[in-house]
C-alpha cells in the first residue's frame, strides 16, 4: 500500500506514476543528478524516463509549482534537481488538468465517491472565465476612464470657444435678423420713391448703390460685389417678411 505523502521528489512521483514502488529503493541507489539518467540506467522502464521529464519540464515552465529547499523555483531561480520538492496538492491540480485521463493510485483515491462534487477541470474552467471577465472589467473601466478625460477636455474647449465667441461679438440668429432688418429698411428708404413719387437718392437701383460702394472701398474686406448683393438681398427678404408681420 503506498504511503500519503505532503510533497514527492520529482522522481519519487515519475516512479509512483509509473507504479514502479517496488523497485523504488534500486532507482534511488543511482545517480541521477543529470537528465537522461534515469533512461541510462534503467533502459527497461522508458515510460520512467518520460514521466520524470515531463515533471521537470511542467516545474520549468512554471506550469507545477516546485520548490528548492523551500524557496520557490522561478525561470530565475533554478538550482540542482537533486533537492526539488513538489506539493501532493500542485501534483493533484496538475495531473487534473493536464492529465484528465491519469489517476495515479499514490494521488487519486479510488474508493472515494466524488459524483456530488464539482469537478476541478469545471472548476478551473469557471475560474479562467472569471480571470477573463475580471481583465474586461478593468479593460473597460480604463477605455471609461479615458473617454472621460477625453469628453471633459473636450468639454472645457467648447467652453473656452463659446467665451471667445462671445468676447468677438458673434451676433446670434435673433441679432443676425435685426441686422438684416435694418439693412434692409435702409435699402428701402435709399432706393425707394417718397410717397409724392420723388427719388429720395442718387442711386437709381441697387446695383448703383453696390458699385459705388465698391469703387469707394477697394479692397475692404466684405465689401465686395458678390457680399453686397448677397447681403442685400438677404435684408430685403427680411424686411419684406418684417413688413408683411
Amino acid at each position: 500500500m503506498i504511503s500519503i505523502r505532503s510533497s514527492y521528489h520529482p522522481i519519487d512521483a515519475a516512479i509512483l506514476w509509473c507504479d514502479l514502488s517496488d523497485h523504488e529503493d534500486e532507482i534511488l541507489q543511482a545517480e541521477l543528478s543529470h537528465p537522461g539518467s534515469l533512461l541510462k540506467h534503467f533502459p527497461q522502464w522508458p515510460r520512467l524516463h518520460d514521466y520524470a521529464e515531463c515533471i521537470y519540464e511542467a516545474i520549468l515552465s512554471g506550469d507545477l509549482p516546485a520548490t528548492y529547499l523551500g524557496h520557490p523555483i522561478t525561470s530565475d531561480y533554478q538550482l540542482h534537481r537533486v533537492y526539488w520538492s513538489v506539493r501532493r496538492a500542485d501534483l493533484v491540480v496538475w495531473f487534473a488538468r493536464n492529465y484528465p485521463g491519469e489517476r495515479p493510485a499514490f494521488l487519486f483515491s479510488s474508493s472515494t465517491d466524488h459524483s456530488g462534487c464539482v469537478s476541478l477541470n469545471a472548476h478551473l474552467a469557471k475560474q479562467a472565465e472569471l480571470d477573463f471577465a475580471l481583465r474586461t472589467i478593468e479593460q473597460l473601466q480604463l477605455s471609461y476612464a479615458a473617454s472621460a478625460d477625453k469628453m471633459a477636455s473636450l468639454t472645457t474647449l467648447n467652453n473656452q470657444l463659446v467665451a471667445r465667441l462671445d468676447s468677438v461679438g458673434i451676433p446670434s440668429d435673433t441679432s443676425e435678423a435685426m441686422h438684416n432688418v435694418i439693412v434692409g429698411a435702409l435699402l428701402e428708404v435709399t432706393l425707394s420713391k417718397s410717397k409724392t413719387g420723388q427719388r429720395q437718392s442718387i442711386y437709381p437701383s441697387q446695383a448703383a448703390l453696390v458699385e459705388a460702394i465698391t469703387l469707394r472701398f477697394p479692397g475692404v474686406n466684405g465689401l465686395s460685389k458678390s457680399t453686397l448683393d448677397r447681403r442685400f438681398a438677404a435684408a430685403r427678404r427680411h424686411m419684406a417678411q418684417a413688413a408683411r408681420g
